[in-house]
């Protein structure tokens, strides 16, 4: 079982991060640009998305938690951006569905009971 510290500080992360979300959602809902938008949405683009995914897993291992959540992001985000070339390129939209199915992700994770995978016990 995790500690009660622990399970603190992943609810924290996965809240600022829910944060960090919303706002490049409305940011990009309302075609806000400058260095603002830029900062956040590259905190987005490294973090959210391999969160949203990874913890689920509830790993222990800090740095392969940060090492697993920042290559699931980008390779989410590589493959969408292969698929999108490939169809139909629009970037605004994909920021902001890609915005909704992490939040959505990251709500499911604050509303689970915290639990570490048989996996991830050592």
């Amino acid at each position: 079982m995790m500690s009660r510290p622990v399970r603190r500080v992943r609810r924290a992360v996965t809240e600022t991060l829910l944060l960090v979300d919303v706002v490049t959602v409305i940011f990009s809902a309302v075609h806000l640009q400058g260095s603002l938008r830029f900062v956040v949405a590259l905190i987005f683009g490294l973090v959210v998305p391999g969160w949203s995914v990874v913890g689920f897993l509830k790993i222990r291992d800090v740095a392969l938690l940060v090492s697993l959540s920042i290559a699931t992001s980008l390779s989410v985000e590589m493959v969408l951006g292969e698929a999108m070339l490939a169809w139909w390129w629009h970037l605004q939209i994909f920021e902001l569905i890609l915005g909704i199915v992490c939040a959505s992700l990251l709500v499911l994770q604050l509303r689970i009971p915290a639990r570490v995978t048989e996996g991830s016990r050592q």
